[in-house]
């Protein structure tokens, strides 16, 4: 970021498909790694916004982010975890332009699963780490720092098995944000379709709503996603995802839309 500049930028083996991904980010299944097992998803994300609507000159924020994403079967129901986001931005208006090359985010989870069925599975998770520098629209996300930590609860279901495959997931987290920003009731829902042995069709759905709590710096904002992907998988250790993120809705944002490509392995 430009020296003395005081700028907010704008943001913005069912296990196996279920590492479900909000914005690019993965998260959590509601089915734990096997013990022993290692799941890594690295990806590489482009946002761009128009910045119209907050800036009556015009102006854009556009961020390329790369992340890894990781999960561990510590036993057969515990999983822990974490993602490490680091992000190329910058920022276009009336002000000037302005630029910033990071770590964004880096967040670490323990997630114990107390339900696993042929049908479904339910787990509960805590996670804690520094929040994301640059949220897609979110305008004033710079002024909060701190640290998050979130509570959350999931649960997943395995819909149909034949012809097809299909199955559910749906997790909601209260994250409590000790800067500046406000907290926020976080929810995430998927549906997944199975049409064959290497694809895979996933859509996803993400909310974030603020409790309005924030200090005089802090960022204050409502947003919700969705998130069509295709996952296709080389065998049971390889797969590639592609998709795009387009948010639909918001309160103190300025909308964008996120085009993604992850790698995924186990092992």
């Amino acid at each position: 970021m430009r020296s003395g500049a005081a700028v907010r930028f704008p943001g913005g083996a069912i296990a196996l498909l279920l590492a479900a991904m909000a914005g690019g980010h993965a998260h959590a299944s509601p089915w734990a790694r096997l013990d022993g097992e290692i799941l890594v998803i690295s990806g590489m994300n482009y946002f761009r916004s128009d910045l119209s609507s907050q800036d009556p000159n015009g102006g854009f924020f556009e961020s390329i982010e790369s992340d890894t994403y990781v999960e561990f079967g510590l036993t057969e129901d515990i999983t822990i975890g974490g993602k490490a986001i680091y992000a190329n931005s910058s920022l276009s208006n009336s002000a000037g332009n302005f630029s910033d090359s990071s770590f964004s985010e880096i967040e670490a989870y323990g997630q114990y699963q107390f339900l696993r069925t042929m049908k479904h599975a339910a787990s509960v998770k805590l996670s804690a780490g520094k929040p994301a520098a640059f949220q897609s629209g979110a305008l004033s996300e710079m002024g909060g720092g701190g640290a998050d930590v979130e509570l959350a609860a999931l649960y997943g279901r395995n819909v149909m098995y034949e012809p097809i495959k299909i199955f559910v997931a749906a997790e909601a987290g209260f994250r409590k944000r000790f800067g500046e920003n406000a907290d926020i009731i976080r929810t995430q829902g998927t549906l997944g379709i199975e049409p064959g042995k290497r694809w895979v069709l996933l859509l996803e759905t993400f909310a974030a709503v603020s409790m309005r709590n924030e200090g005089p710096a802090g960022a204050d904002y409502d947003i919700v996603k969705i998130k069509p992907s295709v996952l296709y998988r080389f065998n049971r250790r390889w797969a590639i995802q592609a998709g795009v993120t387009e948010e639909i809705a918001d309160r103190n944002l300025a909308r964008g839309r996120t085009y993604f490509f992850a790698l995924w392995s186990a092992f």
